[in-house]
């Protein structure tokens, strides 16, 4: 390792693990100039080095499937150009189903590893006993075997990478523990180390486990907390050979391959132990915590039941070290909301060897680039993470669920039970007295779906028909036919003021903000790619100031980015509204009979058109009301002071009686939106797709002057489309479809279902994707193709949309 600390660098990456040195060796190897790595112990030495090595090709995003057969690809020729070998070995993995609904998520993966490009075959306990001996089949239904998965050496495969980085020009030093950083309006100028500072023009943080207190040197937040995690070598045992599959015993919470003729033997046990509450210990390197017997007899118990030869065999070593998670199991990445320069690649969740070299790939992509650019990763965004989150409580509290998820069954709609709540609505208790059953989201407690008297408002997991299935239907046609009312006070809320606010936003927006006061303006926020970079509404209350409403899963995101192109000394200031605000939507065609009864306003066409937003009466409140609908029927937004909600929900409720007012929760709305076509950011679109591409041109306005994208636009439109988004329903009730699909077109696999939800007023599930045709898309194209998607690893006719298949031309809303 190079000794002397150099003075100032142009990357200063922190962390010598998996993370940090897959980061040196990408931004190196793409040609960034003078990259440093700095490890406060030695490489590896944090967690790293008592990985189990598991290469597994299924991940939950198609992102994260991409990134982790880069990695797998790249560890086997990383030898030849380091000379270091990776101990890559292709030995496949088993994963084993031994009960109904674990066997129907697997059969579902039949067909989304076909949308991966993932080979997998569903075998019998005969050839699962085959391939694996020593394992007990006397409650597996069946087996499903993957060829292509890997196990590597953990320890040589970041050392590989590390010679890697020094081979194509960055420098590592070890021993050099980072204690703060220079800050000068806004952006990175450098690191102060024990051993001295250096200016840089970039940082990028890699610390595992110290990344949540090192961010919050800044005010950065790195939601992350460390578990206890244990993992168990045995001596030889006959039957085991070299090259055997991974086991996955899911149910058992377990995983097994072979190690020296012998076991490795792990777990994700289903609650897990808190450590570092505080902090982690300075001086840890390769540590070992003590084993706790009493905490791990039941996953002992569960290996012996499916390995029984284990009864009769020595354990060589048991390892129990930390590792860091983070609140919804997915990495921390990106550039700082905030902060410029300063990147972080943290949170791995115990799969820091498996996604190592994606997540450099990544990061280098995005220092050197601005984006990353072999694809967008929103689900790993930093932007993701809020503030709030840093509360130790927190992070304790949730960190007992999170190693347990990534082995439980992966049901949809899954909420995490942990660490709740944290932000309740004004209509929180209101709405669980009217039987909400409730799910989070950004910290946000919000109503999914309501149980009728006498049944308990609480989710029933399943693969098949869940058991609000049919209390969301009738939430769902409540708004068809008659009216609903939903609290999304969750919605992130902002107001932009100021002489210059008009001009960035017509910078950045593709659809005319500048429209007379009182109207609202439906826009995506664009990049220089002309991709969507947010999904939101913009009414004008006055000349300079404007009411922003997006979702509240990207408020920080949003906000970010706004902030980010307001041009130094320009009169313009953003103010993040949404802890202020209780939003109700009224929804329906009887929404504006009821809205009567407890509103003087004229609630006309004529007086209230659609697009439009006014101050009214509601109760003893002055809502501000949007005429604005995301379910495809008329309704209003009202969004008021939460001091007021209580009073405005009590009216409307009381006067509701008389039209059938039905409480609508989230999982109709999104099933009523799918309906009518609308689309969701960052399921159906995203900033690697243009408006264009995604069927919202109408929200371009390309005379409007210059703005972000304009030109890639001309370019898009001139040349023409090669891939539009495109909505699709199943031709049978049955099937339940909900992301990832594999779409056929003429039997060639051609897409993937984005998002689906079952349509209650069609009958049948719906789903939107994009297809592509190199020689140009046209809607004869389209449909002149014969459609399938596949469900349960079989494929089952569908029906492709050019609109949105309930009411196509916006009718219902204007009425």
């Amino acid at each position: 390792m190079a000794k002397e600390l150099p003075s100032h660098a142009q990357v200063v990456v922190i962390g010598g693990g998996s993370v940090g040195c897959s980061t040196a060796y990408h931004l190196a190897k793409y040609g960034v100039k003078d990259v440093i790595l700095l490890e406060r112990k030695y490489l590896t030495s944090g967690t790293s080095w008592a990985a189990a090595g598991l290469m597994i090709n299924l991940r939950g995003t198609i992102e994260l499937a991409k990134m982790t057969r880069y990695g797998m690809d790249l560890y086997q020729e990383l030898e030849k150009e380091t000379e270091q070998p990776t101990g890559y070995v292709n030995t496949g993995s088993l994963l084993i189903a031994t009960n109904e609904e674990r066997r129907l998520e697997y059969e579902r993966y039949l067909s989304i590893c076909q949308t991966l490009d993932i080979e997998i075959r569903r075998i019998d306990r005969e050839e699962t006993k085959a391939l694996w001996p020593l394992v007990n089949v006397e409650d597996v239904s069946y087996g499903y075997y993957m060829p292509n998965d890997a196990v590597v050496n953990p320890v040589d495969t970041v050392m590989s990478m590390s010679i890697g980085a020094r081979k194509y020009g960055a420098k590592l030093y070890e021993e050099t523990e980072v204690l703060d950083f220079d800050i000068q309006n806004g952006v990175v100028k450098g690191v102060r180390t024990d051993r001295g500072d250096i200016k840089c023009e970039c940082v990028v943080l890699c610390t595992g486990m110290w990344s949540r207190d090192l961010a919050r040197k800044l005010g950065v937040s790195v939601p992350l907390h460390a578990t206890e995690h244990m993992h168990f070598t045995t001596q030889p045992i006959e039957g085991a050979y070299k090259g055997m599959p991974i086991l996955r015993d899911q149910d058992g919470f377990l995983y097994f391959r072979e190690e020296v003729g012998g076991l490795l033997v792990g777990a994700f046990e289903l609650k897990a132990k808190p450590y570092g509450t505080m902090g982690m210990p300075k001086d840890w390197q390769f540590r070992e915590l003590p084993d706790d017997m009493e905490h791990l007899e039941p996953l002992l118990h569960s290996a012996l039941h499916r390995v029984p030869a284990l009864e009769t065999t020595e354990i060589r070593h048991f390892t129990t070290t930390a590792e860091s998670f983070t609140p919804d199991n997915l990495y921390v990445m990106g550039e700082a909301p905030g902060l410029k320069k300063f990147y972080t690649a943290a949170g791995m969740n115990s799969s820091g060897i498996l996604c190592g070299a994606g997540v450099g790939k990544k990061m280098a992509e995005w220092i050197a680039s601005g984006y990353p650019t072999s694809g967008d990763i929103w689900e790993l965004d930093i932007r993701r993470c809020f503030k709030w989150q840093m509360n130790r409580n927190y992070l304790r509290d949730r960190a007992v669920e999170l190693p347990g998820t990534t082995w439980a069954n992966h049901w949809p709609f899954r909420q995490f039970e942990t660490a709740r709540p944290v932000r309740k609505s004004a209509l929180h208790d209101r709405l669980a007295a009217a039987g909400a059953c409730f799910g989070q989201l950004a910290g946000w407690e919000r109503a999914n779906w309501f149980a009728p008297e006498g049944v308990e408002p609480k989710y029933e997991y399943s693969w098949n028909r869940q058991n609000w299935f049919e209390y969301g239907a009738a939430e769902h046609m409540a708004i068809r036919e008659g009216v609903g009312m939903y609290d999304l006070s969750s919605m992130a809320n902002f107001i932009f003021q100021g002489k210059d606010a008009l001009s960035v936003l017509q910078k950045i927006c593709g659809n005319d903000i500048d429209v007379p006061k009182g109207n609202v303006v439906y826009t995506q926020m664009l990049n220089e790619r002309g991709g969507i970079e947010a999904d939101l509404t913009v009414t004008r209350l006055e000349e300079d100031k404007f009411f922003i409403v997006t979702a509240g899963a990207t408020a920080v995101r949003d906000f970010d980015y706004i902030q980010r192109h307001i041009p130094e000394g320009a009169h313009a200031f953003l103010v993040d509204m949404s802890s202020a605000y209780t939003m109700i939507g009224l929804m329906g065609p009887k929404s504006r009979d009821l809205l009567s009864k407890v509103s003087l306003a004229d609630l006309s066409n004529e007086a209230f058109p659609y697009g439009t937003a006014q101050e009214i009466e509601v109760a003893y409140a002055t809502p501000l009301a949007i005429r604005m609908s995301y379910v495809g029927e008329l309704g209003w937004e009202l969004y008021m002071p939460t001091d007021f909600a209580l009073g405005v929900y009590d009216a409307l409720v009381e006067a509701g009686k008389e039209f059938g007012l039905k409480h609508v929760g989230l999982h109709a709305v999104d099933s009523l939106r799918l309906e009518r076509g609308f689309r969701h950011w960052p399921s159906d679109i995203c900033p690697d797709d243009t408006p264009y591409e995604a069927g919202l041109g109408f929200g371009v306005k390309l005379d409007k002057g210059d703005f972000l994208g304009r030109e890639a636009l001309l370019k898009q439109k001139k040349e023409g489309l090669k891939r539009k988004l495109c909505i699709f329903t199943m031709e049978e009730p049955e099937p339940l479809i909900y992301h990832y699909e594999p779409i056929y077109r003429n039997g060639k696999l051609v897409s993937y279902i984005t998002h689906a939800a079952y349509g209650h007023k069609l009958g049948c599930s719906i789903g939107m994707a994009y297809l592509e045709n190199e020689d140009g898309i046209t809607d004869e194209w389209i449909l002149e193709g014969k459609y399938e998607i596949g469900w349960m690893g079989k494929p089952h006719p569908a029906k492709v949309h050019l609109k949105a298949p309930y009411d196509p031309k916006a009718e219902r809303i204007r009425m």
